[in-house]
């Protein structure tokens, strides 16, 4: 088996900086419903199985991300946050609440290959830590794999702190 490195980043809300770049008019940012689970389970995965640095690892823990994805939709009142052009969804951030978990960002940003590089990622990030701190968490965790796009550009910012973990996706129940 490939040795994953993995990296655990941490935001203290409070000290969230403002958002310096706003999102083009034509992209909304917005809750997903429970009707559009499927749509979002689809973005994710195409987002992961598209992206060089995690197709070799995400059949390692595929399934498990699929059902952390399906919980989501059952137990939060905001499961995850999309961002859509036109009416299509071409980005999510899948959340959880539970202030115990090892990440509070199940999918972390995800945006459709077409759409990446214009910071829809990072304007993702950013409306998905505040989703998390209008539930009332004062910290909000998010773990990826060392070397990833994420763990060198989207993650380090609004403040976080970078720290590399040891993490089990294969192990982990819920």
């Amino acid at each position: 088996m490939k040795l994953v490195r993995w990296k655990r980043f941490t935001w203290q809300i409070k000290k969230l900086p403002p958002l310096e770049q706003k999102l083009p008019a034509h992209f909304i940012i917005r809750p997903a419903t429970r009707e559009e689970a499927k749509a979002v389970v689809h973005v994710v995965v195409t987002a992961f199985s598209l992206d060089s640095t995690w197709s070799d690892t995400l059949n390692l823990f595929r399934d498990r991300l699929e059902m952390q994805l399906d919980l989501a939709f059952q137990r939060e009142t905001f499961p995850a946050l999309v961002i859509t052009h036109g009416p299509r969804i071409i980005a999510a951030s899948v959340l959880n609440t539970d202030s115990e978990t090892d990440s509070n960002l199940i999918s972390g940003p995800c945006v459709l290959a077409e759409y990446c590089n214009r910071g829809l990622g990072s304007a993702l990030l950013y409306a998905s830590l505040k989703q998390l701190s209008e539930v009332g968490l004062e910290q909000v965790a998010g773990i990826t794999k060392e070397n990833s796009t994420a763990c060198k550009f989207l993650y380090p910012k609004f403040g976080s702190a970078g720290v590399p973990c040891e993490y089990a996706p294969l192990l982990a129940a819920t």
